[in-house]
Parts: C-alpha cells; sequence; structure tokens
C-alpha cells in the first residue's frame, strides 16, 4: 500500500482523490443543510489531497524534494477531487428535486 501512494503520478494521484472525494460526496449529500454539505464537499478534497501527498514523509521519507514539489501536485488533486465532489452534490440534488416534483 505504502508503495503504492509512493508512485502515485500527477494523473493517478487526481484519479485516486477523485474517486475518494466523490464516495464522499455521498455521505455528504445526505447532510439536512446545505451549508455544512458545501463546506465538507468542497475541504474534503483538499484534505485527501494534502494526505495522500505528504504521506511517505510521515511514514520517514526525506521530506527535502517533497516540498519542493507539493503545490505542483496538491492544487490539481485538489480540482480533481473538488470537481468530482461538487459534481457530486449539484447531480444528487438535482435528482432529489425530481423526485419531489414527480412524488
Amino acid at each position: 500500500m505504502f508503495d503504492l501512494v509512493q508512485s502515485l503520478t500527477l494523473r493517478s494521484g487526481a484519479v485516486v482523490v477523485a474517486l475518494m472525494s466523490a464516495i464522499l460526496a455521498f455521505v455528504w449529500a445526505r447532510l439536512p443543510s446545505t451549508a455544512p454539505r458545501w463546506l465538507l464537499a468542497l475541504s474534503s478534497p483538499f484534505v485527501i489531497a494534502y494526505s495522500l501527498y505528504w504521506l511517505p514523509v510521515w511514514r520517514g521519507a526525506s521530506p527535502s524534494e517533497y516540498s519542493t514539489w507539493a503545490p505542483l501536485f496538491i492544487a490539481p488533486w485538489y480540482v480533481a477531487g473538488a470537481i468530482m465532489s461538487s459534481l457530486v452534490i449539484y447531480l444528487d440534488r438535482r435528482r432529489q428535486r425530481r423526485r419531489r416534483r414527480q412524488g
């Protein structure tokens, strides 16, 4: 598992963060209040991206090279996760509105 995290590229990390964010967004979509739902949906991808990027350092890897590349990896990973999370929240709200109109 640890080797898998260390081998993440820009693209594969973005996919992992997007998938994890989408899964969490299904949980956040069940919250009754709109503000916490969106706050969690847009902040959790950052927590996931940040944690995923720094995990090798927390496990003992040298932080010197990681700190240089951090913004170049964390930012795109976050954007991918935020887009996917927002999409899930938006589509779930739309589906719920449609159900209310029909039922």
